[in-house]
């Protein structure tokens, strides 16, 4: 018999529908050809029990097919279960716990793989990897089981089981259709909760950031906690005293409407002036700031000038050339002496050359403060005006090292104060101040030391019993 082509055809293209399908069945589903075809890895499972457990069974992970069991070997004390697990699921290595598991009472074992944190390393990277012993469950075993339900069986008296049974049909009867009422608002309550799944997923995703966040503030939280509670310990405390002032906020509160309704006529004139006053101020904030600064300094000196022992001490200290004259300019000057009285027109072109930073004493239209011609002058940054300390020592000298003769090889002139001969009074004798900053309240002395006469703590143990002294002085001077 001759086949016709067409027929040839078709056979031809069955035989091949039915290889292929052959194919991925063994593949997919009996797993032939997948170590080799680079689809599968190996993992082992030390159990002490099989618990049921056969070749071939299912290996889920999370509750998903990952993957069969393999081979089952005994060991000294248990048996060793490899698994043949797919490529392309990511499973961690550490902290994942097998548990044989059952499909239901009657149904077959599987083992399932849970997690118990994310990330790798995972099983299927390095080798073969042995989930340990105290890492896996067992399912119970039948013969427990039964010996369970029996010994619960016979632990209930039949005369009590049929009074429950009684009574629960006095409580049945005639109510079949509120328990339907019920079957069917559970029924919309599930459904509901089904459409609302993506939500509420969500929202126990969005939980976890919330919880961390909580978990991370959590030393704070508490300190909140205990603050709140001293709070309220101090207000439960001063319970009266509150209530007596809450009582007597209204009437004080009358009394000060009173006065300013008294103060209406007069306040808003007084202010008006004031702001002439303002203005003024405004355009000598120069000089009140150097009076500022000189006021306590002038105030420790009449201390010490005058210290309450009957007598006033007095004393003299010579400031030669300290910063030197500025000389530079005045070559082709020739020189005047004091005897010379004759009047003589001044050379308008001479003046001082140094740079504005020079140690010398730099005078001159040409250093003149430019912010001092304006309508209202600016008050001079502290970093870089002030009565100035000099670069160097007295002289405006430096030592072969770079630094001031006059002080210690760790002192740091402040950049303003440069206030010779101040002494102040101190529990065992004085301390002679060589310059001072008001804008951080520090002084420096003669030997490089710093001192900081602020008014947060520590003059006691400086000036000792003049200390108090300081809480006059102490914001006069700018103290931090």
């Amino acid at each position: 018999m001759i086949l016709k082509r067409g027929v040839k055809i078709q056979l031809i293209a069955f035989a091949l529908i039915t290889v292929i399908g052959i194919t991925i069945v063994s593949v997919n589903y009996i797993g032939i050809g997948k170590k080799a075809l680079g689809r599968q890895y190996f993992a082992y499972v030390d159990l002490s029990d099989s618990g049921g457990v056969f070749t071939n069974a299912e290996v889920t992970y999370r509750g998903v097919p990952v993957g069969r069991v393999g081979p089952i070997q005994l060991t000294q004390d248990g048996i060793k279960v490899k698994l043949l697990l797919d490529k392309g699921h990511r499973i961690p290595r550490e902290g994942t716990s097998a548990v044989v598991a059952n499909r239901s009472a009657v149904g077959e074992q599987y083992i399932d793989l849970e997690p118990s944190r994310e990330g790798g390393p995972y099983l299927d990277q390095g080798s073969p990897y042995t989930i340990p012993r105290q890492l896996t469950k067992l399912p119970v075993s039948t013969e427990e089981l039964l010996r369970n339900v029996d010994q619960l069986v016979g632990s209930v008296d039949p005369k009590n089981l049929g009074t429950i049974v009684d009574e629960l049909d006095k409580a049945f009867s005639g109510t079949s259709t509120d328990l339907q009422k019920i079957l069917d608002d559970t029924d919309r309550i599930l459904k509901t909760a089904n459409k609302a799944y993506p939500d509420t997923k969500a929202l126990l995703d969005n939980s976890r950031v919330v919880l961390d966040t909580q978990a991370a503030e959590g030393a704070n939280i508490r300190g909140f906690a205990r603050n709140l509670n001293s709070l309220s310990a101090a207000l439960r405390d001063n319970d009266g005293a509150i209530r007596d002032d809450i009582a007597a906020a209204p009437g004080a509160i009358t009394q000060a409407d009173g006065t300013i309704k008294d103060l209406a006529p007069t306040l808003p004139v007084v202010l008006a002036n004031l702001t002439t006053t303002g203005q003024i101020i405004a355009s000598r904030k120069a000089g009140l700031r150097s009076l500022m600064i000189l006021y306590p300094v002038t105030l420790a000196g009449v201390f010490t000038v005058m210290p309450g022992d009957g007598t006033q001490h007095l004393g003299l200290a010579l400031n030669i050339d300290s910063p030197p004259p500025c000389t530079t300019g005045y070559e082709k000057t020739p020189h005047r002496w004091p005897q010379d009285t004759r009047d003589r027109m001044p050379d308008l072109n001479t003046g001082c050359k140094a740079a504005h930073n020079a140690p010398t004493d730099v005078r001159g239209a040409r250093n003149f403060p430019k912010d001092a011609l304006e309508p209202t002058p600016k008050v001079p940054p502290g970093a870089t005006s002030g009565a100035g300390f000099p670069a160097g020592d007295a002289s405006g000298k430096k030592g072969k090292d770079g630094k001031s003769t006059a002080a210690g090889s760790d002192a740091a002139p402040g950049p303003m104060g440069q206030l010779t001969g101040i002494n102040v009074p101190v529990a065992n004798g004085t301390v002679e101040l060589a310059g001072y900053d008001p804008s951080t309240g520090v002084v420096y002395g003669p030997d490089g030391r710093r001192y900081g006469l602020g008014n947060t703590g520590g003059q006691q143990r400086l000036l000792g019993d003049a200390s108090w002294k300081m809480l006059l002085l102490g914001p006069l001077m700018g103290g931090k």
